[in-house]
């Protein structure tokens, strides 16, 4: 019981700093859900091969995004320390070495899916019915590959220097405005004609602009601001630590997609009732996206507070932080995954006419439910590894739970225990634990409090940052 008392007060004080930073993410989440929901309506209504393309593309899109959103990691990382320091000139830098980053691959990635959009529809295997349609999609949406890494990056810059509620008004105008032009765009209304299908793309490139014109204009005023001078003077080794932090994200979210992948492969090709353990699955994926909204939010909560604690000097209330966020999104989390849980039935004969997949729906939501509460856990202790720079740790981790646990128990459950498709719902879930566990033994050590320290230089990775070699204010 004393124990149980220690904990409590020693995580109490930080609980109001993890929701402070964490309602506004929540809502962040939220809204952009809200833009992959109205693209699928919309497209809904203008045919099955339309409906198709939205979600092959939309995938295909946001595997584009990986850099992004793995620079968008390291930024996170190296601003909320600089944040903590109070170093103004180490938040500008930053910022600015990340956006000049983010532009050289963002217009790359642009002038290749310009001149070889035929040739990635090509290779991504869509279906000859909907390539002409895939097509134009990719074609407007490699038009606002840099808007849609600016908005990311500048999003990460806004919440990790003390601005989350900026980003979070700035999401949910750009949210709003996809949303409206989805609807505007490709119905058409009073003098503006209907676009079709090709409406939903350029709904999807307006919001994202409106995001990245709101965000730019915060990073570029006030006490952090980015200073212009900065943008034409690249500085190297600042590079250098935004990509050692970045890389392992990157290749974190490759070997999670490719896994996940490889698991609707294996489940497409069950000896028997494969399409119905594919579209319980498929369903089911949808439902849990919506309940994983805070956990992911709270995960990048974690990251900006543990950063902040870091930077300032206090190991001590990093732990204690990232301990308050695991238990905030653990008390979260635990309701709707034990309402689900309670109403899986109801919730799949809402989603599905056909007895089978409903039966196996039901039994795919209650299977995974059981291991929400520990990835609430892991995905909160990932995010804070995160703000502290330990973004090797924390790939090594995602890699050995997918590739060394989580496909080899789905293979075990299918070829030598014959268990079919509730085999690799249990696997999956089993998986999701033993994850939680090791992120959990990673976070209980102290190598991740020192991966932001540079060895050889004596000082903190985002210290590179710095022209002065001054942490304090001023700039």
């Amino acid at each position: 019981m004393s124990k149980l008392r220690a904990f409590r007060e020693e995580i109490t004080p930080f609980i109001r700093e993890s929701w402070t930073m964490g309602w506004p993410m929540i809502l962040i989440m939220f809204f952009h859900f809200t833009i992959g929901l109205a693209d699928v309506y919309v497209a809904g209504f203008m045919g099955t091969e339309v409906l198709a393309a939205v979600g092959y593309v939309g995938q295909l899109y946001w595997t584009l995004m990986i850099l992004a959103t793995a620079l968008s990691v390291g930024t996170v990382s190296m601003i909320s320390q600089a944040y903590g320091a109070k170093s103004i000139e180490g938040v500008g830098n930053i910022s600015a070495n990340s956006l000049m980053m983010g532009c050289a691959i963002s217009g790359a990635l642009t002038v290749l899916s310009q001149i070889y959009s035929s040739e990635i529809i090509g290779v991504a295997g869509m279906p000859e019915s909907i390539r002409p349609i895939a097509e134009s999609f990719i074609r407007i949406f490699s038009f606002v590959l840099l808007p849609t890494y600016m908005m990311i990056i500048t999003g990460g810059i806004l919440r990790s220097s003390g601005r989350v509620r900026v980003a979070m008004v700035n999401s949910c105008l750009a949210s709003i405005t996809n949303v409206i032009g989805d609807f505007v765009l490709g119905f058409g209304w009073g003098p503006i004609p209907a676009l079709g299908y090709t409406g939903i793309a350029w709904a999807t490139a307006f919001g994202t602009s409106l995001g990245m014109v709101l965000n730019m204009a915060h990073i570029f005023s006030g006490p952090y601001r980015i200073r212009l001078s900065r943008l034409r003077k690249p500085m190297p080794t600042c590079i250098r630590n935004l990509v050692k932090l970045g890389v392992p994200s990157a290749l974190q979210q490759t070997a999670w997609n490719a896994g996940t992948l490889v698991v609707y492969f294996l489940v497409a090709r069950l000896q028997e009732g494969e399409i119905t353990a594919l579209a319980a699955m498929t369903a089911g994926v949808r439902i849990e996206a919506i309940i994983f909204l805070p956990v992911f939010a709270l995960n990048m909560a974690a990251a900006v507070i543990t950063g902040n604690r870091l930077g300032a000097g206090d190991p001590v209330g990093a732990r204690s932080g990232a301990r308050a966020t695991a238990t905030l999104c653990f008390s979260i989390i635990i309701i709707p995954a034990t309402l689900m849980f309670i109403f899986a039935p109801q919730v799949s004969q809402w989603l599905t006419s056909d007895p089978s997949v409903y039966a196996e729906m039901t039994r795919y939501l209650r299977i995974n439910m059981l291991g929400i509460p520990f990835m609430a856990i892991g995905i909160s202790l990932a995010g804070a590894l995160q703000g502290a720079g330990d973004t090797f740790g924390t790939m090594r981790i995602i890699f050995t739970g997918m590739w060394l646990v989580r496909i080899p128990l789905i293979l075990t459950g299918i070829h030598i225990l014959q268990a079919g498709a509730v085999g690799i719902w249990v696997a999956m879930t089993i998986s999701m634990i033993i994850m939680c566990g090791l992120l959990i033994l990673r976070f209980r050590g102290d190598k991740w409090i020192r991966a932001s320290f540079d060895r050889k230089t004596k000082s903190m990775l985002w210290q590179a940052c710095l022209k002065s070699g001054h942490t304090g204010q001023g700039g």
